[in-house]
């Protein structure tokens, strides 16, 4: 395997902390969600995994469609990300995307995005331990 890219993020003070990457260009105040008991202003870890996630589905959507020279003509994912407890008392995540796509069909857009969870390493890196569903739904999206 070729390493493509390596990074470093430093985290302090945990979900009331903050986070910053070695080159700064990433740098926020963490804050504990209200129905987790926080009280001030700022991104929560929860956030930052489903925004990163949904930003490599998406690229994975589009590289497969640049490969097959499909027509497409926009794209936009949006991620809902929900945390659970379980019995044991330990947390589990679930993400559902709804891909919007514009300029193919909806038979080709629902394999685009089948095939796009297959290749996208963020679906690799949970498997067995977040559940990912994905649906693909035909619009013009207005902010791709």
């Amino acid at each position: 395997m070729d390493l493509i890219y390596s990074t470093r993020i430093f985290s302090q003070g945990g979900r009331n902390g903050r986070v910053q990457s070695e080159d700064g260009q990433l740098k926020l105040q963490l804050a504990a969600p209200e129905s987790m008991g926080g009280s001030k202003p700022g991104a929560n870890p929860e956030q930052l995994f489903a925004a990163a996630y949904a930003a490599c589905f998406e690229h994975s959507v589009r590289h497969i469609a640049r490969a097959d020279r499909l027509p497409l003509k926009g794209c936009m994912v949006e991620a809902e990300i929900s945390l659970f407890k379980n019995f044991e008392e330990a947390y589990r995540m679930a993400l559902r995307f709804t891909v919007i796509l514009n300029g193919i069909d909806q038979p080709t857009a629902d394999s685009l995005v089948e095939r796009a969870l297959k290749v996208c390493p963020y679906t690799d890196a949970t498997k067995n331990n977040v559940t990912v569903s994905a649906s693909a739904v035909l619009e013009d999206p207005a902010l791709a």
